[in-house]
C-alpha cells in the first residue's frame, strides 16, 4: 500500500488498501453509505454492513433529485450533524456524496471509496464536490476535502471495459500536463495496464494522484495553476454533454484539439501532437467527434473558467509541461469553427 496526504487539505490517499479494511479509517460515529444501483449489486454483501443509501447509475442522476433522495434517507435514518458519510463508487457517487455531506446540516465529515479508475486518479481526490445544472457539468458544487480516499485496484476488475479506457483519459491527461516519465511509462506498459495488472495500476494510480495533489497543494482553490487539470475539458464538457461518449473518452477528443491550438499559439510541435494522438489511439480512446461548432461554443459561453469575455484555456508547450492562455471567446469560437470544419476521417 502506498500513501498520499494533501498537507494543505488534511486529506489522505490511501493506494493499493482492501476495501475491506475500511474499519481502520472511519471515525467512532455512526456511518452512512451512499453507493449507486451497480455497485450494490457487486458488493451488497459488504454495503449491507452499513445503513446505505442507494442512487441511480449515470451521468442524468448527477443531479437535485439525487440530493434530494439522500438528504430524506438521511434524516429518516437519524443522521445528524456527529454522523459520517461514506461514498462508495465512481465519480458520480464520490461528487454527490462529497456535496451532500458538504452541506447536509452545514457540513458532516466524510470519506469515499472509490471504485473507478477515472475516480482513484481523479475525481475522487482534490476536494471538488458537485452536481450538474441541466448538461452544464458540475455547474454547482463546493470545494471540500474528504477526511480520506481509499483506492484498491480489486474494485476496478468489475468495471466495462469501456469505462476501464475512459479511466485512462484522465490519467493520460496528467502525463500530457505534467509528466513526460509518466507518458513513457504509459507507452511501455500499455498491455499491462489495460489488463488490470494490480502492480502496475497501484503504481500508475500513485504516480497520477501525486501529479494531482502536487497541483492541489500548490492551488487548492483553482486559482492558477490547478486550472491545468482543465487541459482537454473545457471542449471535451461540450462533447460530452452532446454526444454519447464517456466523460474520459470526451476529454481525449478535447485534448486532440487543445494540442491542435498548442501547436498553433504555444509552439506545440507536429511531433508531439503525432504522439499525443497515437498514446490515445493506443488505450482505445477517440480522437475525432461529430459535434458541431455552433454547439460546442454554446458551452463555451457558460464555461466554469470564463471571465467576462474571455476564458482561461489550458494548452501545452510540450508533452509534460501545460500553460494557461487567457484567450477572447471571441477568438475561441472561431478558433473552433476552423478545427470542426476540418473532415475527420476517423469515426467514434
Amino acid at each position: 500500500m502506498k500513501t498520499i496526504h494533501i498537507e494543505n487539505q488534511n486529506s489522505t490517499i490511501y493506494i493499493g488498501e482492501s476495501y475491506k479494511n475500511i474499519g481502520k479509517y472511519l471515525p467512532k460515529k455512526k456511518c452512512f453509505l451512499v453507493c449507486d444501483e451497480n455497485i450494490y449489486q457487486h458488493y451488497s454483501t459488504f454495503i449491507d454492513q452499513f445503513q446505505h443509501i442507494v442512487i441511480g447509475c449515470g451521468e442524468s442522476n448527477k443531479n437535485w433529485s439525487s440530493i434530494e433522495l439522500i438528504v430524506n434517507k438521511l434524516l429518516e435514518m437519524g443522521a445528524d450533524r456527529n454522523s459520517f458519510l461514506l461514498g462508495m463508487g465512481g465519480g458520480l457517487v464520490c461528487d454527490i456524496s462529497g456535496f451532500v455531506a458538504s452541506v447536509f446540516m452545514r457540513g458532516l465529515e466524510f470519506g469515499f471509496i472509490s471504485t473507478s479508475l477515472l475516480s482513484q486518479v481523479d475525481a475522487s481526490v482534490g476536494g471538488k464536490n458537485g452536481i450538474n445544472f441541466g448538461k452544464l457539468k458540475n455547474m454547482i458544487g463546493v470545494f471540500n476535502p474528504p477526511n480520506f480516499v481509499l483506492c484498491d485496484p480489486v474494485l476496478l476488475k468489475t468495471l466495462p471495459k469501456r469505462e476501464v479506457r475512459s479511466g485512462f483519459g484522465e490519467v493520460i491527461k496528467h502525463a500530457f500536463i505534467k509528466d513526460a516519465s509518466l507518458f513513457d511509462y504509459l507507452k511501455n506498459n500499455r498491455n499491462n495496464l489495460l489488463n488490470l495488472n494490480p502492480d502496475r495500476l497501484e503504481d500508475l494510480i500513485y504516480r497520477a494522484v501525486s501529479i494531482k495533489t502536487e497541483v492541489v497543494n500548490n492551488d487548492p482553490f483553482e486559482k492558477g495553476e490547478r486550472k491545468k487539470l482543465n487541459f482537454g475539458h473545457t471542449i471535451g464538457h461540450a462533447i460530452e454533454n452532446n454526444s454519447d461518449l464517456t466523460h474520459g473518452e470526451a476529454v481525449a477528443v478535447g485534448m486532440i484539439l487543445a494540442s491542435k491550438l498548442s501547436q498553433e499559439i504555444c509552439g506545440l510541435t507536429e511531433l508531439n501532437v503525432t504522439e499525443i494522438q497515437c498514446l490515445l489511439k493506443t488505450y482505445e480512446l477517440p480522437i475525432t467527434h461529430n459535434v458541431s461548432a455552433e454547439i460546442i461554443n454554446e458551452f463555451l459561453i457558460k464555461d466554469k473558467k470564463k471571465n467576462q469575455d474571455s476564458i482561461d484555456f489550458i494548452l501545452l508547450r510540450k508533452i509534460g509541461e501545460a500553460c494557461i492562455q487567457n484567450i477572447s471567446i471571441a477568438d475561441l469560437k472561431n478558433k473552433v469553427e476552423r478545427l470542426c470544419a476540418v473532415p475527420n476521417k476517423e469515426s467514434i
